[in-house]
């Protein structure tokens, strides 16, 4: 005998629970990870007959179960009272064992559960459970889980039910996290973009003033070494120090804008590193910097020696910032071939702590600071910059001891045949050449 419909004829017969809860779920609008699990707590109180329901996601930071969607109820804002929206896993209870082994719970008398929270069972007065895994991505991160304040409320049906909606509130939830994390990257990006330009604005506003003041120091240290004042001579030399610290934080910050802006342009020429790289040590054993330099006679590169520079005034200063005081850089210069080509290199080592491994990734990325650097955190991202736009690489290397060591590597230039003596008398940035120590043992400086 068929069964007797349950609506009059000519009139719609009701949609499925399921169907509806997937249909509301579907619509609901993707904000943030919690207003949607709020939502989606929401819906499933209306098609369900329960005193609360709960969308529990699992907080690494704290290794707990933390209920972000929760339905609006006496028994949820009791819930909360008593701190129960928090489970730490080391606690225990049903709801951390459905999430760690992925098994589903059902309950009809959970005052004679031992093993669920003393908390749920007498603060809550809990009676019928049913808890099942949220996956996102098929990755398993919480628990979804209704509760009634009454006995036998639930049937294996609604296990069924609750687990295919389960489903949908990964679906959902995952909408929602890259939703969050699109909007993250937009925010940030406007704040790094309104960072970048009122830097820019303040660093042509400041580069304006530094070119007098530096000319005004130089008149007073002339002065001053004309009238024999040594402890004037001190405080100048100082003074001049830290306006050409300031000179350099201002270039670096006008690079990176035309390197941003595409307008940074190479004026390429030949040049030999081992000049280059020995009067740019000589700008900071100036200040009293020890550097070791070992090098061969010649290696040359094509490239430009003014931009260059200040990637080897970035690398140097960034050794430096992090050496012990009173220990030595160590640069070498030389020849070598890998990935298939010839390569012109410029190691930089520093004897201080290292790289901390959770830096790495993000080492040459622009305002990238770590525990004990000073300044905007724009060096290492502009020396690769500069770099890479003359087709070659900067990476950090295994130091094979303390320190941290910093590769940076250019196309080599190797003259045709009949040009080698005249490129021999190349000179970079106009400086003399200087022979001594070439090809013995390191030199200092």
């Amino acid at each position: 005998m068929s069964e007797q419909p349950d609506t009059a004829p000519g009139e719609r017969a009701p949609e499925p629970p399921l169907f509806v809860a997937l249909t509301r779920l579907l619509a609901t609008p993707v904000t943030s990870v919690r207003e949607t699990l709020v939502a989606a707590c929401e819906v499933v109180a209306s098609v369900v007959e329960t005193d609360k329901v709960d969308a529990f996601l699992h907080d690494a930071a704290h290794d707990s179960l933390v209920a972000i969607g929760t339905s609006d109820s006496p028994m949820s804002r009791r819930q909360r009272a008593l701190g129960l929206d928090r489970l730490p896993l080391s606690n225990g209870g049903r709801a951390v064992e459905v999430f760690q082994t992925g098994k589903r719970y059902l309950c009809d008398d959970v005052q004679a559960d031992a093993g669920e929270l003393q908390g749920i069972r007498e603060g809550l007065k809990a009676q019928s459970t049913i808890a099942v895994p949220i996956e996102v991505q098929g990755k398993r991160r919480g628990v979804l889980m209704v509760t009634a304040a009454s006995r036998n409320q639930y049937r294996w049906s609604d296990l069924e039910f609750l687990t295919a909606v389960a489903h949908w509130i990964g679906v959902v939830t995952h909408r929602a996290e890259l939703v969050e994390e699109a909007t993250r990257v937009a925010a940030e990006r406007a704040r790094q973009r309104t960072a970048e330009e009122l830097v820019s604005v303040v660093a042509h506003d400041l580069r304006n003033l530094i070119a007098p003041l530096a000319a005004r120091l130089n008149v007073l240290t002339v002065r001053a070494d004309a009238e024999a004042r040594a402890a004037d001579l001190e405080e100048l030399s100082k003074a001049s120090r830290g306006v050409e610290r300031l000179g350099r934080v201002l270039s670096n910050l006008l690079s990176v804008e035309r390197i941003e802006r595409g307008l940074f342009d190479l004026r390429l020429q030949v040049v030999d590193l081992v000049e280059l790289t020995r009067s740019t040590a000589a700008l900071f054993a100036a200040g009293g910097q020890a550097l070791e330099i070992e090098a061969p006679p010649q290696v040359l590169a094509w490239a430009d020696p003014d931009a260059l520079r200040q990637a080897l005034e970035n690398l140097v200063h960034n050794a430096i910032t992090h050496s012990p005081e009173g220990a030595a850089l160590s640069l070498t210069i030389r020849r070598d071939r890998f990935d298939g080509a010839n390569w012109s290199l410029v190691r930089v080592r520093d004897f201080g702590p290292g790289i901390p491994a959770e830096l790495l990734p993000t080492l040459f990325d622009r305002f990238a600071l770590g525990p004990k650097s000073f300044g905007l955190g724009l060096g290492l991202y502009l020396a690769r910059s500069i770099v890479q736009a003359h087709g070659g690489s900067l990476v950090v290397e295994d130091a094979d001891g303390p320190g941290a060591c910093f590769r940076l590597a250019l196309p080599m230039y190797e003259p045709p045949a009949g040009e080698a003596g005249e490129v021999r008398e190349a000179k970079c940035g106009g400086s003399e050449s200087r022979r001594e120590g070439d090809g013995g043992p390191a030199s200092h400086t």
